[in-house]
């Protein structure tokens, strides 16, 4: 997948203009008025698959029935922050058939995740905007309906081959190894990806990608535990980075109960 205009960046408003980011049907209009944005937000029930285009509105197109919100400043500048983010929560994933990884293997799946368009204006570091591309379903993982997190969802997306993961303008991918360090063989359908703790990076073909993720399941203090490492891509050196984490953290590991991890 190669991407032929960049709908991220730096982009430039005249009083009254109005740019929409297209994903096929699901759209994002943003127009520009003296003292407000006006942000409109076409949603679609399915995932669009079609590259991200930038263009004005048509000229017979109207938003009369699409939902939208006033954004009221002082004065609004000619200029408008895009920025690609990694979702708002962490995202489950599941293999199409449970792997099971034998004692001292290891194994390298790769997950993709929808991207958020945050929206910033120049001097301020809070976003008048964040929305999904395409928001997955609510999900809750953990061991019981009063212990875990909420998340999102995202089932039959952990591939063992790069070559089969979904790659669109709108996704980033992950690469996560996980380690077996136990006595017994470890059992995965489900993995939960801390998307808002890895930073997000685009190559020169215009693909993003994620912090690596590596998971090391182990026995401490007669328990099993989840160590947890994320650190920037192999092939970081031809790679831009894009956004930080969401939850910006200087520690690249930390621990956890294998439950909050893999099941």
């Amino acid at each position: 997948m190669t991407i032929n205009k960049q709908w991220w960046g730096e982009f430039e408003f005249k009083l009254g203009e109005t740019k929409c980011w297209r994903i096929d049907d699901r759209q994002i209009s943003i127009r520009r008025n003296p003292h407000e944005w006006t942000i409109w937000n076409q949603e679609t029930e399915s995932e669009m698959q079609k590259p991200i285009v930038v263009n004005k509105p048509g000229m017979d197109e109207s938003f009369e029935h699409v939902d939208y919100k006033r954004y009221v400043l002082g004065s609004t500048s000619e200029q408008l922050i895009i920025e690609p983010s990694l979702a708002d929560r962490a995202m489950i994933a599941r293999p199409s058939k449970p792997l099971v990884v034998l004692p001292g293997e290891d194994i390298t799946v790769f997950i993709s995740t929808p991207l958020w368009m945050t929206i910033l204006v120049p001097q301020r570091e809070v976003p008048i905007a964040d929305i999904p591309f395409w928001r997955p379903s609510d999900s809750w993982f953990g061991p019981s309906t009063m212990t875990g997190d909420l998340c999102y969802s995202k089932y039959t997306d952990a591939k063992m081959d790069v070559k089969n993961l979904e790659k669109r303008s709108h996704r980033a991918s992950t690469r996560v190894t996980i380690k077996n360090a136990l006595d017994e063989p470890l059992n995965i359908e489900r993995i939960n990806l801390p998307v808002p703790a890895l930073k997000l990076y685009v190559d020169e073909n215009g693909e993003f990608w994620t912090d690596h993720v590596s998971i090391l399941q182990k026995i401490e203090h007669s328990k099993p535990i989840s160590h947890i490492r994320h650190l920037p891509p192999e092939n970081v050196g031809k790679m831009k980075h894009v956004s930080e984490s969401r939850e910006l953290s200087k520690k690249t590991s930390f621990l956890s109960s294998i439950k909050s991890l893999v099941d």
